[in-house]
């Protein structure tokens, strides 16, 4: 046996365990970047951009109701590539026209396409009729899951979109909403045993405990020799102990907690947020504060994993906007507060379970049950049920739309026609209005006849990829020794990772005790600083794509040892699957200037929501950051305008 042989034996590499793979969106750019590629990946590139698309994406599957959702799989992104390359400019000669008139279809089935459905449903008039059309084989965009069978237990992790807010009141959008869908107000999770185990802290979702709720001593940061620490070591609670326990420099141990307690207020005249827009994070945290580089690089990986990019790219406003610190001069300030203590809350797939109940909305009986909290959430999608004639909303899945143009002049036109490719075969309906609730990089290459604004508006859009990878454990007694349930790395694999407090409801009782089977969630973002913003979205596309699946399981296995092996971890007995979610178009890049605009041109989401004849686009990315509650907010807007010119 080889000497890496050895080693990932040592890894479990051998082992038989639950291997998924979930490829996301992966379209590609071109140009400058493709030069400083490798040899294997410029002609991997080249294929891309002569239509071919890696082999053997349909070799995973998945389990339950995704089994057959694993990202964009091997026929929608064929379908995307011939779009891109301009197939479907004109209808082919054998496309069906199926004869359906509807007064609204609806263009995408992630958040922002069930939020206009949902819009449509409420809104409405007798008779009028809605088609949403989505390529993935079930809705919910981003907002899918991943599911483990480990020992006889159900575990349950997110996709993608994850982490939402249990409203305490019912005078707010995201209660009101709630109350419309029948989602509780509340919630249970699962009790930790204080009795027989030592006090720890668990965040109830995969995100807040990086910066948001990060003041614990279950919240670990770990440092080594590469990190400049003389031996392995794990700091607990930084910012409460002034940064005690890490590697860094005093000066540089001072700016960190002055960036934290920042509380001045810089000469931003009468606009403090156009002005934080005019400037990247990285540039107000250096020549605004004047603090040290290590800061920015600090928040590089946290930013791109919920924004898109690092500091070095990323509009100084979106930050703020997010809650990021170093705000507190201009208004914004920043209370230090623990895992357990912000309201942030995770479903057992992330928003997976919103966007359930949504469909069951939309469509009565999408869902098998009774409606209940655990029947939407455990129960079986009834997907003969979500394109049956005679409903008022219809839910046609498989579908990837390649060609919206209007029936004449944009400006005069009474409907418009949307081509879609399921199975192989191209067909036509004919839509009164149509809502693009999709991403622009999608809808510059569909809508054919978009003006020369919207064409430049969608240019000036970047966007940046994300891989989380759900890792289901036979166990977790290396972090419980360690007192950690959340962790903060510094180099090496990925950057950052949890288990959580499980949801409970009905039957669903995962267990929280550490020798016994977990999810823990692991965020790899891609970040190139130095690059422009357009630059590192496409080099991460291309290394998100082209690395093999055993690469990214060997650095995960890596990694986790890296992290736990002194305290017992071990690889061949405790990794019971490991899933890998790739998604290539993730986040849109807020830059400088995409909020509030520039002196030569206006903010891009501003001409794109102004919509183009009967075509309107609502999508979470026309806010500068995707999360639930915009991207269904976005999508109702575009169905109340495609409603009102309905009339």
């Amino acid at each position: 046996m080889t000497r890496q042989g050895r080693i990932d034996r040592s890894l479990g590499m051998d082992r038989d365990i639950t291997r998924r793979d979930f490829l996301g969106s992966t379209l590609l750019g071109s140009g400058a970047m493709l030069l400083e590629m490798p040899a294997p990946v410029r002609r991997w590139m080249q294929q891309q951009q002569d239509g071919m698309v890696v082999p053997d994406w349909g070799s995973y599957g998945g389990v339950g109701d995704y089994a057959n959702s694993y990202g964009n799989t091997e026929a929608v992104v064929r379908a995307a590539h011939a779009v891109r390359t301009g197939v479907y400019r004109s209808l082919p000669a054998d496309v069906t026209d199926t004869g359906e008139t509807y007064d609204v279809v609806i263009v995408g089935g992630g958040f922002s396409g069930l939020g206009a459905a949902y819009e449509f449903k409420r809104s409405a008039s007798p008779g009028q009729t809605c088609l949403l059309l989505d390529n993935h084989p079930i809705f919910g965009g981003e907002a899918k899951r991943n599911e483990f069978a480990v020992n006889g237990m159900r575990l349950i992790g997110p996709q993608g979109s994850n982490g939402t807010v249990a409203p305490e009141t019912r005078a707010n959008v995201i209660g009101e909403l709630h109350e419309d869908l029948g989602i509780p107000m509340s919630f249970e999770f699962q009790r930790w045993d204080a009795e027989r185990f030592k006090p720890l802290e668990f965040a109830k979702e995969n995100y807040g405990f990086m910066l948001w709720g990060d003041a614990s001593e279950s919240n670990g940061y770990f440092f080594d020799q590469r990190d400049g620490s003389s031996s392995p070591t794990w700091a607990t609670d930084v910012w409460r102990k002034d940064m005690e326990g890490t590697p860094w420099p005093e000066d540089v141990r001072r700016d960190f907690l002055a960036w934290r307690g920042n509380t001045h207020r810089p000469p931003v005249g009468e606009n403090a947020q156009r002005w934080l827009d005019s400037m990247t994070l990285q540039h107000y945290i250096e020549n605004v504060l004047g603090l040290a580089p290590q800061v920015s690089q600090f928040l590089h990986p946290i930013l791109a994993s919920g924004l898109g990019l690092g500091a070095d790219v990323l509009s100084a406003y979106r930050a703020y906007a997010s809650g990021v610190p170093g705000f507190d001069g201009l208004g914004n300030p920043r209370p230090q507060v623990g895992m357990e203590d912000i309201p942030w809350i995770s479903f057992p797939g992330g928003n997976t379970g919103l966007a359930r109940f949504f469909a069951n909305f939309i469509i009565p009986g999408a869902i098998t049950g009774s409606g209940s909290l655990e029947d939407v959430i455990t129960g079986g999608v009834n997907f003969d049920t979500l394109d049956h004639p005679g409903r008022p909303v219809r839910m046609r899945l498989a579908s990837t739309v390649v060609h919206v143009q209007h029936e004449g002049s944009p400006g005069s036109a009474g409907r418009a026609v949307v081509a879609y490719t399921k199975e192989g075969k191209a067909y036509v309906v004919h839509a009164r209005t149509v809502v693009m609730a999709s991403g622009s990089w999608m809808n510059r290459n569909i809508v054919l006849d978009a003006t020369d604004a919207l064409r430049q508006a969608w240019a000036g859009l970047t966007y940046a990829s994300i891989l989380s990878i759900n890792v289901a454990l036979t166990n977790w007694r290396p972090l419980y020794e360690l007192g950690l349930t959340a962790c903060r790395w510094f180099s090496g694999f990925g950057f950052s990772g949890n288990i959580r407090r499980p949801m409970v409801f009905g039957d669903y009782d995962p267990p929280l005790d550490p020798d016994q089977p977990i999810v823990f969630t692991m965020y790899v973002p891609f970040v190139y600083p130095g690059l422009s913003a357009q630059e590192q979205g496409i080099r991460s596309r291309t290394e998100l794509v082209v690395t093999p699946y055993a690469d990214y399981e060997r650095r995960v296995r890596e990694q986790l040892v890296r992290l736990f092996g002194t305290a017992g971890f071990d690889p061949r007995e405790d990794i019971a699957g490991i899933i890998l979610n790739r998604w290539g178009h993730a986040y849109i890049v807020a830059t400088p200037g995409f909020h509030f605009g520039t002196a030569e041109q206006p903010a891009p989401s501003n001409v794109i929501r102004g919509g183009h004849g009967r075509v309107r686009f609502g999508h979470s990315e026309l806010n500068g950051h995707q999360h639930w509650i915009g991207a269904v907010t976005e999508g109702r807007r575009a169905a109340r305008e495609a409603l009102e010119q309905v009339g």
